[in-house]
């Protein structure tokens, strides 16, 4: 049974995706659920669409001259987003693959390009990550969490985005399958895990390290470097 998505990056962040105002790598984790989300997919079309229409009737009053409204129209045109009648079906957005643990992923279309470069996977019990080359200051990696693992609480001393590419995960605010987007700021905090029975596969953007809260896991905080 195909999950359907029901957290999405909201139509600010997608306004600006399609302007092209976001950093390449929050830009990148949009793009990777626009390929999972028929939904998004269907907005992202709409929103791009409904921009073009806007600057076509500025160019025909007069509003724009002949350079600025060139610049913006190929800027729109050549946007590298999936229309929703392009893929209609989740299951014909992954066109490459991730292995870790023995086991294989198929991984977004937004990501293909970046996988084929990532750093190789670093294991800390049931959980692994493999950075992905970016230009920018976020840190973009992988993250694999084994089945009936927990990562511990901790909150986030920047911006924390988790899209969820395989398997689920749940924290003290539900539970996420394939496509959600986790977005968590300075005032959240949770102890994602994953279920008994499924491992899971995600991309995670961070902007700064987490901060891990209780007991003996405050001892991790040195070890930042696993995570980000």
């Amino acid at each position: 049974m195909t999950h359907a998505v029901k957290f999405h990056p909201g139509l600010m962040l997608l306004e600006q995706y399609v302007e092209g105002t976001l950093s390449a790598d929050v830009a990148l984790a949009v793009s990777a659920h626009i390929d999972l989300c028929p939904h998004c997919q269907q907005l992202n079309n709409d929103i791009t669409n409904d921009q073009a229409a806007v600057l076509t009737e500025q160019q025909v009053s007069g509003r724009n001259d002949e350079q600025e409204w060139n610049q913006m129209l190929d800027f729109i045109t050549n946007q590298p987003v999936l229309a929703a009648s392009v893929i209609t079906d989740t299951k014909a957005a992954p066109v490459a693959s991730v292995t870790v643990n023995g086991k294989t992923f198929q991984i977004p279309r937004a990501l293909a390009r970046l996988a084929e470069n990532q750093n190789k996977w670093l294991h800390l019990g049931g959980i692994a990550t493999a950075k992905l080359p970016t230009a920018e200051k976020q840190h973009v990696s992988l993250l694999y969490i084994d089945k009936g693992t927990e990562v511990p609480n901790h909150t986030h001393l920047g911006l924390e985005m988790t899209l969820v590419l395989a398997g689920r995960i749940v924290d003290e605010n539900g539970e996420y399958g394939v496509g959600d987007l986790l977005i968590n700021s300075p005032e959240d905090t949770h102890t994602p895990r994953t279920l008994a029975d499924e491992d899971c596969l995600c991309l995670s953007v961070l902007s700064a390290p987490l901060k891990f809260k209780k007991g003996l896991t405050r001892l991790l905080n040195p070890l930042q470097q696993f995570f980000y």
